[in-house]
């Protein structure tokens, strides 16, 4: 009996089914990025807000289970999230702020020590000392500005700070909102569609729910961890500013890759100017080790498979929510293509298949 070869579908249409989807599905991003950006005023807190309730539901539904009354467990969190907004408003304020003008003037001496190097040892750089120096201090611009004063000014403008207080109080009603009536929110979402299609729609739901919760306990995690070891490494070598530095690195290590460039330079430049070359050596392997321990064993083991994206997704889509959203954007451009990629692969798995109707 000869064997049935597979029927194919022409290639010219092939291309076309995939020509269309993939203008489908841009159409749709573009969409869906086009209402965030223009609403950012109330849809920027709404994400954060439900970034964070991923964290605190968990927490209290586990208290609720123990027994502590629901709307108890609800106070405990919000007083929480007070607390740890506070805590950090005074951190940014008193130890990043309040010392940026130092880690400033030991970034420009890190900065010159690399030109003097260069000059004594590259003809070219001689002869281009002024380019290459404009390039050095162009490399951070917001910490020089900071050496100079100019962060602190920017910082005490009243429509800057009218913007972040009223964003920061959206964000706590959204938290409140959510907390306490996040089900029936979510119950509404599900009711528009049809009744065939809620299944899928709360499956995908499920993913987009434990994709968010999973990316912010891993970032934070891994940071954590980040800091932890080069905070000790700065310790070790002697590097001064040690707890703005680390801080820093904390902060902006929430920015996947350009993050840890970004305080990864800014760490070895102020060990240069205040330590010397060796220790700058030092302290530069000291975080290439550190990166390359979290890429092979901490990263994988607390995001596990929930969030995985490839480094080239991961760049595109920070560079892309920083130009649309500035450092927010940053932040929030990788939890939402992690979120967007669970859903997209739990809607691409085949539906289950409805049982046979018994005879009767």
């Amino acid at each position: 009996m000869a064997a049935t070869t597979p029927t194919r579908a022409p290639a010219g249409e092939a291309m076309a089914k995939w020509s269309a989807k993939t203008l489908l599905i841009a159409a749709g991003v573009l969409l869906v990025g086009g209402a965030i950006w223009y609403a950012r005023a109330v849809t920027v807190p709404l994400i954060v807000a439900t970034l964070v309730c991923t964290q605190l539901i968990p927490l209290v539904e586990g208290a609720t289970r123990r027994g502590v009354p629901r709307g108890l467990a609800i106070t405990g969190a919000m007083l929480s999230v007070i607390v740890v907004v506070a805590g950090l408003t005074w951190l940014f304020a008193d130890a990043l702020f309040g010392e940026l003008g130092g880690v400033g003037q030991e970034l420009s001496d890190g900065a010159d020590e690399v030109i003097a190097w260069l000059q004594d040892n590259n003809r070219w750089v001689q002869q281009n000392e002024e380019e290459i120096r404009n390039f050095l201090d162009g490399l951070l611009p917001a910490v020089k500005d900071a050496a100079g004063g100019v962060v602190g000014g920017v910082l005490s403008g009243l429509s800057l700070a009218a913007q972040l207080v009223s964003s920061a109080l959206l964000t706590f009603v959204f938290i409140l909102y959510l907390l306490t009536g996040g089900d029936q929110v979510w119950h509404w979402i599900e009711r528009r569609f049809s009744a065939a299609r809620r299944d899928r729609v709360t499956v995908a739901g499920d993913a987009a729910w434990n994709a968010a919760g999973g990316y912010i306990r891993g970032i934070a995690l891994v940071a954590f961890i980040d800091s932890l070891v080069i905070g000790l490494g700065m310790f070790v070598i002697g590097t001064p500013l040690v707890g703005t530095l680390m801080l820093l690195s904390f902060v902006t290590l929430f920015i996947p890759i350009l993050g840890a460039w970004v305080s990864g330079t800014v760490i070895v430049l102020v060990t240069l100017g205040a330590e010397g070359a060796g220790a700058a050596v030092a302290m530069a392997a000291v975080i290439l080790i550190a990166q390359q321990l979290d890429s092979m064993f901490v990263t994988p083991l607390v995001y596990q498979k929930t969030v995985s994206l490839h480094p080239i997704v991961t760049l595109s889509g920070v560079i892309i929510g920083s130009q649309l959203l500035g450092i927010v954007g940053a932040f929030l451009a990788v939890p939402m293509i992690a979120i967007g990629w669970a859903v997209f692969n739990t809607l691409e798995q085949p539906e289950p298949e409805a049982p046979p109707s018994q005879p009767a």
